[in-house]
């Protein structure tokens, strides 16, 4: 497939834009919960995407520590050796101790404190976030960067502490959830700078100093993979037909707060009615097995394939092109980075309109929403989807434009700009 040459100018042109940022030559220390391993050979090992995101770090963070649990294990498969990449050769590590149960966190906690204490203490700029098993690291982080004045930044990604709707709830999840929402308002209400992925979390935990809290958007799209609005044209020529049988694509963890049952649900409903609807489904989970007894009771119109677990990449984005939409029927409030996939290859998405996913798609335009957690709803608008492709297209060149604003460079740029000024406000 070839890009043509304004698309390409476009994409050099952001590239050096973004490339070229003023660096922040304060000692940065991120303390999270993410795991490394180390290996017999003393290889350090991290998740590619995990290591993806910190080498956008290292382009405006001149002076860069990393504090996060390790563990020791042979080496990993599909794992990055941070230690052989170029990038990573300024970065310093500080091993914390890698806890696997509450047990294992109380009893190493002395340890994982003392080592914060003097980690933090060299510090000018501590970073750190409120999610994380089985102790968040922002619980231990915040009292001690109070204590030791340190400029203190804080990332709310996502909120997995709070309870699940339609979920059966157990009395110690109730309270863990309780006890997290105050700690975590209370760790949120006092960092310098708190940056929220979507506005509900800003409005339920930020209940102090609000000037000290904005709202970036979570993307890993790259500027590279957006398609051109010219090849977004030939894709859709080839996908709408007469005979075209709508095409779906479900991607993420296969569990429940995915909203995969009430997906699974939707469709024995589409069957009933005998419209005609291919789903596939990526992805690996505790539901796989239910899922494809369930998909096995269809036996009219709607066809369901399971394609395993692909990785984040080209042939990733490669598969999205051969869909019509995305569906998202997520039950929980966290924002899936597939929504932004999507939108890189011209994609609209089918989705619950939750707190999460109502910040980034806009209803009849890049997507269409429906209420969460239900399947009558979600069946409605896949059958409207399989009537209406034109409309799918026109959602998907809509979605398109979003997408050269949210890449993954785009979001740290929006970062970088924040830590600056509000540096420069507090005069670290």
């Amino acid at each position: 497939m070839q890009v043509n040459s304004k698309t390409s100018e476009k994409v050099v042109e952001k590239k050096q834009a973004l490339e070229f940022l003023e660096p922040i030559s304060k000692r940065y220390l991120m303390v999270m919960n993410i795991r490394s391993t180390c290996d017999e050979k003393g290889d350090r090992y991290l998740d590619p995407m995990w290591a993806k995101d910190l080498t956008e770090h290292f382009k405006y963070l001149k002076d860069f520590t990393l504090a996060s649990p390790c563990q020791q294990e042979k080496s990993p498969e599909n794992e990055i050796a941070v230690n052989r990449e170029p990038s990573f050769s300024n970065v310093e590590f500080i091993d914390l101790p890698c806890p696997n149960s509450y047990k294992d966190a109380i009893l190493t906690l002395p340890a994982t404190v003392a080592k914060l204490w003097s980690a933090i203490g060299k510090a000018d700029i501590v970073h750190t976030c409120v999610a994380g098993w089985p102790i968040p690291m922002g619980w231990l982080v915040t009292p001690i960067a109070l204590i030791q004045r340190k400029f203190y930044v804080l990332v709310v990604e996502s909120a997995p502490w709070r309870l699940e709707p339609g979920k059966t709830i157990k009395i110690k999840d109730k309270i863990i959830a309780y006890v997290s929402e105050i700690v975590n308002r209370w760790c949120v209400n006092n960092a310098n700078l708190t940056i929220f992925t979507q506005s509900e979390y800003q409005q339920s935990l930020l209940t102090k100093r609000q000037e000290r809290g904005h709202i970036i958007h979570a993307s890993w799209i790259d500027e590279e993979n957006i398609i051109s609005e010219s090849d977004s044209a030939q894709i859709w020529h080839r996908k709408i037909s007469p005979s075209t049988k709508l095409k779906l694509l479900f991607a993420g963890r296969l569990e429940s707060s995915k909203g995969l049952l009430v997906l699974m649900e939707a469709m024995k409903i589409l069957d009933d009615k005998n419209i005609a609807v291919n789903l596939d489904i990526l992805g690996d989970g505790s539901l796989l097995n239910q899922c494809k007894t369930l998909s096995k009771n269809l036996q009219k119109s709607v066809n369901i394939q399971f394609l395993g677990t692909l990785p984040y990449g080209k042939e990733f984005f490669r598969l999205l092109q051969e869909y019509h939409a995305v569906v998202v029927p997520n039950l929980s409030d966290e924002q899936p980075r597939i929504v932004y996939d999507a939108y890189s290859q011209a994609l609209p998405v089918l989705a619950s309109n939750t707190d999460g996913l109502r910040d980034c798609i806009l209803n009849d335009t890049t997507g269409v929403m429906v209420n969460a957690n239900d399947p009558v709803a979600l069946a409605d608008s896949i059958e409207w989807s399989a009537q209406n492709l034109p409309r799918l297209e026109s959602m998907g060149k809509a979605s398109l434009q979003k997408a050269h604003s949210m890449t993954h460079q785009q979001m740290h740029r929006s970062r970088w700009e924040l830590l600056l000024k509000m540096l420069q406000s507090s005069k670290v």
